[in-house]
């Protein structure tokens, strides 16, 4: 039987996320890659997160080489965007998800939507408690300017809910992929274009509403991944109310940047060649059971992105009885 999830059921209206997530149970190589970190964190276990763009554009074959690259980087869950191709899923399943000796599963909706975020799972470490794509925002025209299409397609994310077998903690995952040119040079929302920034406000703000719940009902730890298409080089220092830096860290999130440093080198290759934004990102909602501990950004992939591999340490819950 397949292990990966596949019903189109899963996906859920716009917003209708503080009703929907109340109810829920709670039951290779990447050459020398850059390390920021810190050690003498005490957990009883690590979870290790990538996050990875894989470029819509690339082929099966090249997003199947370099998912095989982050699995060599040994892994928990892997966060990924743009991946509504229908024969890169097929690929992805066929040889890390629904094979007999496979350790491997993962939450991709079918049919997908138009750039697709699943996530993968180590099974033999995490079991799947529940998933669900949420719809954030409708098709919007925005113009010709900017990034993507003149109309850009509705927003999800896509979130999942695992039991970390090792230290018996939920971990939530919501992964995402933001409307592009918000952010201007200087580092500020680009007015240039308001459809955009409404958009993404929007996206935030539903991302906001899941995170409350969950930490409402105490329903575990969480983690929010993806391209989130402003850079936190030039967000950490302005911090515009409407991105990122302020507005995730009004519900008690911290970038993994923020808490263990800004690597030399970005997660997003320009075409003039500059290498130093940091775009993608793992969020996470600092606390006693939980604690950034060291992060990577891989290098030598095919897509404009690199992969951010972020470690945490996560300690172990309390036997009851």
């Amino acid at each position: 039987m397949s292990r990966s999830v596949s019903s189109s059921a899963a996906r859920t209206a716009v917003l209708v996320v503080v009703l929907s997530i109340a109810s829920l149970a709670a039951p290779a190589t990447s050459a020398a890659p850059d390390r920021t970190g810190r050690s003498g964190a005490a957990a009883s276990s690590s979870v290790r997160i990538v996050t990875y763009n894989v470029g819509a554009k690339n082929s099966p074959a090249r997003t199947m080489e370099d998912l095989a690259k982050i699995f060599s980087t040994n892994p928990d869950i892997v966060a990924l965007q743009e991946m509504s191709s229908p024969e890169k899923r097929r690929s992805v399943a066929e040889r890390y998800v629904d094979c007999e000796d496979c350790r491997w599963g993962a939450y991709m909706p079918g049919p997908a939507v138009p750039g697709e975020t699943p996530v993968l799972f180590r099974s033999d470490r995490l079991k799947l408690l529940d998933a669900r794509t949420v719809q954030l925002t409708e098709p919007t025209y925005v113009g010709q300017w900017g990034a993507g299409p003149a109309t850009i397609r509705a927003k999800f994310v896509t979130w999942v809910r695992l039991l970390d077998l090792k230290s018996g903690r939920m971990v939530n995952i919501l992964n995402n992929h933001t409307v592009p040119s918000v952010q201007d040079k200087s580092g500020r929302p680009n007015h240039r274009s308001p459809a955009r920034l409404k958009i993404y406000r929007k996206h935030l703000a539903g991302v906001k509403s899941l995170v409350r719940t969950f930490v409402e009902e105490r329903r575990g730890l969480v983690f929010v991944t993806g391209d989130l298409n402003v850079n936190y080089r030039r967000d950490k220092v302005l911090s515009p109310p409407m991105f990122p830096y302020s507005s995730l860290g009004e519900v008690g999130l911290r970038a993994s940047y923020e808490a263990l440093g800004e690597p030399p080198i970005g997660t997003h290759v320009l075409r003039s060649g500059n290498s130093t934004r940091l775009i993608d990102y793992v969020y996470y909602r600092p606390g006693r059971t939980v604690e950034a501990y060291e992060q990577r950004v891989l290098t030598g992939f095919a897509s404009d992105h690199r992969p951010l591999l972020a470690e945490f340490q996560v300690t172990r819950r309390p036997a009851s009885g």
